[in-house]
């Protein structure tokens, strides 16, 4: 395993996810019990590039609102349960992904920045047997989905309708101590299992574990809880996805996390004259920003701030729901989010 981009890769451009190197050597019942199930989200399909494959769910009524939901660099797909469940609900036609050595997507020998991201977005889209690439499409992003979600609506406002930015990573003023340590670590190239101890005390999992996968022996698979059991999702990802680690270091040091200033101002710029083009035509859908009341990676009072002075305090939509950073993981923050869209994309 190599936690950083190398060149001793170039054989293998990508590190594959569980869905090769774990499902094919567990039973039907183990892989029914995993905390992420590969049927966990309808139209399951499976992308192949030249990052590897990516894992792509697509629902939802064909002619409805078009909306991808883009999950945090912490989390995978099952992050969107409550909310898509409500969306389809709604009419609306969705798109969920794993993003870069999350989930059942491959980790790419390459560096995790805002264009690679912005790649799979493409991919996501362009993979449809519907028009996603020649009509606009909305984003809602949470955590470090939501820094990807703003550096897209810059780089491809033409097929952005609107974005809604959930506990939004991007303009983090500070990091948690765990994730500046890794960083560190990482920038000054201290040695991967170093690099892997950190990691596990930032997803707070136990390194001894990490043995059956290394090994190759048949996990201990244990039932999941009703829902989403996040803790034994990071787990899993941990310990039998083997490019996890990779991505998520990489992820933390190049992508979307801090510092996007300028890109945000671009994306505020798009997103304000795209709202009055709109509202000229009688369409009125505002740019949302959502966070946890009680989320003290992001909280709300900085995002309202940033966002005042960059898109204007009455051209967006800001809320808090009930929870932490995780507030995702909650029913009634789920169904108080989807209240937000609802109204102010008219869904």
């Amino acid at each position: 395993m190599t936690l950083l981009p190398t060149s001793s890769l170039s054989s293998r451009s990508y590190i594959p996810s569980p869905l090769t190197t774990q499902l094919p050597n567990l039973s039907a019942s183990q892989i029914a019990s995993l905390p992420y199930r590969p049927d966990h989200f309808p139209g399951a399909r499976d992308v192949k590039t030249s990052y590897g494959s990516m894992r792509v769910y697509e629902w939802g009524e064909e002619k409805g609102r078009k909306i991808m939901l883009v999950h945090g660099d912490a989390t995978s797909s099952p992050l969107w349960t409550g909310v898509a469940a409500r969306l389809v609900k709604r009419g609306c036609r969705l798109i969920v992904f794993d993003l870069w050595g999350r989930g059942y997507t491959d980790s790419p020998n390459v560096v995790h920045d805002t264009r690679t991201f912005g790649l799979q977005l493409l991919f996501a889209a362009s993979s449809s047997p519907l028009s996603w690439c020649t009509e606009t499409f909305s984003i809602v992003g949470c955590s470090g989905g939501g820094g990807i979600a703003m550096d897209f609506v810059a780089s491809f406002s033409h097929l952005v309708r609107n974005v809604a930015i959930l506990a939004p990573a991007g303009l983090l003023r500070d990091l948690p101590g765990s994730y500046k340590a890794l960083r560190t670590a990482a920038q000054e190239g201290k040695p991967e299992e170093e690099l892997r101890r950190l990691l596990g005390t930032l997803l707070d999992v136990e390194l001894e574990d990490t043995s059956l996968a290394r090994e190759g022996h048949e996990p201990d698979v244990k039932p999941s809880k009703t829902g989403v059991d996040s803790v034994a999702l990071q787990h899993w990802q941990f310990y039998y996805h083997q490019g996890h680690a990779a991505s998520f270091i990489s992820t933390l040091q190049h992508g979307p996390i801090q510092g996007q200033h300028e890109t945000w101002k671009i994306a505020c710029n798009v997103l304000r004259a795209k709202q009055r083009a709109n509202a000229a035509n009688g369409i009125n859908e505002r740019f949302v920003a959502i966070c946890g009341r009680e989320d003290w990676v992001v909280p709300s009072d900085h995002v309202r701030e940033d966002l005042d002075g960059m898109m204007g305090k009455d051209e967006y939509v800001s809320d808090v729901v009930p929870g932490g950073h995780g507030f995702l993981l909650d029913e009634v923050a789920c169904e108080q989010v989807v209240d937000v869209l609802a109204k102010e994309w008219q869904l």
